[in-house]
């Protein structure tokens, strides 16, 4: 049964918003409570509620009563609000599209899927609740809550104009001045990073400027500086529209997730190179992190931390042996030796071990590699000297690593897939510090060079996440690059999505350029697909509507 059928049978076959006198009470608190649904993070032009008030109000001005031969229109009207109302109730429980679709490697945690919202909907008309029941379909999190507040202050300001374009020029720095300084001082103080008292000489770049840069800088993940050169300059002529589309994006993606985490996890977020430590969600520990390459993404995932190794082996996968390895083992006969890659017949446990010097490497290619490399634990193990493992289909874990200097880069996507982290030390003894392994032990533990498994007495979710906007514990809205395209990916669905959902709204509004009252069989391709199976129905026989009921649902 579909969800606008469903949800009649459950109320008994009645109009519920509406009837011959107008809007009931229902109906208006149901327009109240929405609002515009694009300061929910959702399209505004989805769920036809603009076109459904418009329509409502020019029947209204036609006649201040709904006449008898408006029952069709009347019943037609409250079918479409209720088909709009549960698209609605379902996107803000579950999200617009399903992130599955956008990406085989998502296998991180659910939303539950089971709601019945039809039934729920119907249950908190009759209780009188409708306006709570639509607040809670939101995602619960602080992070989505933060989020939301946030795209309303945006849309504020896109209402009101959008923040001024800084003109392209020269560098701006401490000692400049003129229009330029100027409109980078408003500039700022529209997105709050402009926090300094008393007066200022607009046109003047002074210390005050030069820290609301900072902040600026900070906040979009770039080289806190102070210098207003050509990448601060794009970040800050970013039109105020994508930004809330930024926002819209990420908001969607906290419908997918569930409202709780954990009481204590591990996050890794993608786009800003960082792994986090959360405590009753409440972020207490945080480090660099450098993640994988676009060719070789981190994936989206959801696991547990069951184990780590001191002086881990690196058994190398096939796809970086093969891609990777083999043509510097070609190049360097000496290459394998020196890094400690011991060379073996086969992945079996019994493989016998091989002499590299004796294989002929350039007979080999990508696509016949036979044999099994494996690195010793050294100073040079592409794992560094902790590795912490959380099992998944896709081996994707998190490690220490020798090339420390990746981490003094500001985007740190260097990866073939699995993170490492700038202070592998601090997070085991996060890790292991109820279990009396404390800093001395730990680096006892990698001074002896011998391979080490320590399991977790209580094993900690990780969370391989993407978000390219976030909100922090101080209200600082930031803003991150879209490293692998996830953002454009999901903007296209959406798009299609809404494309899709709002061709005959458009063709509504064209309507209602040509007639007082745009047909509302027109407003929605679900609701006119319901309205003609229960047309057969609808057979008026008296003045009372209540001799026309819904029945046939």
């Amino acid at each position: 049964m579909m969800p606008v059928a469903r949800f009649y049978h459950v109320v008994g076959h009645s109009p519920v918003w509406v009837d011959r006198h107008g809007l009931r009470p229902p109906g208006e608190t149901l327009l109240a409570a929405i609002g515009e649904p694009a300061d929910d993070g959702l399209g505004s032009n989805e769920y036809l509620l603009p076109y459904l008030r418009e329509a409502w109000r020019d029947s209204v001005a036609f006649s201040d009563t709904i006449q008898l031969n408006d029952m069709r229109q009347c019943i037609q009207f409250d079918v479409a609000l209720t088909d709009g109302v549960l698209r609605y109730a379902q996107d803000l429980s579950q999200g617009r599209v399903t992130p599955e679709s956008l990406s085989p490697q998502w296998l991180a945690r659910r939303r539950v899927s089971t709601r019945d919202i039809p039934a729920e909907l119907a249950q908190a008309l009759k209780e009188d609740r409708l306006k709570a029941y639509l607040e809670s379909l939101h995602p619960n999190g602080q992070a989505y809550r933060r989020l939301r507040k946030t795209l309303q202050e945006y849309e504020r300001i896109r209402r009101s104009g959008g923040w001024p374009a800084i003109s392209p020029g020269p560098t701006l720095m401490t000692g400049d001045a003129g229009f330029r300084v100027d409109t980078l001082r408003r500039r700022l103080n529209m997105t709050d990073d402009w926090s300094a008292d008393g007066p200022a000489n607009y046109a003047e770049y002074d210390q005050r400027v030069e820290a609301a840069v900072k902040r600026f800088q900070r906040r979009h993940g770039l080289q806190a500086d102070g210098l207003v050169g050509k990448r601060t300059l794009t970040e800050l002529n970013i039109p105020v529209e994508k930004r809330i589309t930024q926002l819209q994006l990420n908001m969607e993606r906290w419908r997918w997730f569930p409202d709780s985490l954990g009481d204590r996890y591990l996050m890794v977020n993608i786009p800003a190179f960082e792994l986090s430590i959360v405590e009753a969600d409440r972020r207490i520990n945080s480090m660099r992190a450098i993640v994988g390459r676009k060719r070789r993404q981190t994936p989206i995932l959801s696991d547990r931390m069951t184990y780590l190794e001191f002086n881990p082996y690196w058994n190398i996968p096939r796809k970086i042996a093969r891609k990777d390895i083999l043509p510097k083992a070609i190049s360097d006969p000496t290459y394998l030796a020196r890094l400690g890659i011991r060379v073996f017949d086969s992945w079996d446990h019994q493989a016998r071990e091989l002499d590299p010097m004796g294989i002929p490497w350039e007979s080999l290619s990508a696509r016949y590699f036979p044999y099994r490399l494996r690195q010793d634990p050294s100073d040079v193990n592409a794992l560094g000297r902790v590795k912490f493992m959380f099992p998944n289909p896709l081996s994707v874990y998190i490690h220490d690593t020798p090339g420390k200097a990746l981490f003094d880069q500001q985007a740190r996507s260097f990866s073939s897939g699995c993170i490492r982290v700038n202070d592998p030390l601090t997070l085991a003894q996060y890790l292991l510090n109820n279990q009396g392994w404390d800093r001395a032990r730990l680096e006892a533990a990698v001074a002896r060079g011998q391979r080490q498994t320590v399991v977790l007495d209580n094993p900690i979710p990780v969370h391989l996440v993407y978000f390219t906007a976030w909100v922090d514990a101080e209200g600082r809205v930031n803003f991150r690059e879209d490293i692998y395209g996830r953002d454009r990916r999901l903007l296209m669905a959406l798009s299609h999505r809404q494309a899709d959902l709002i061709i005959c709204g458009n063709r509504a509004l064209e309507t209602n350029r040509l007639a007082a009252r745009p047909p509302l069989h027109t407003l929605s391709a679900a609701t006119a697909a319901f309205s003609r199976h229960i047309a057969p129905a609808f057979a008026p026989t008296g003045d009372d509507m209540t001799d026309n009921p819904l029945t046939g649902l």
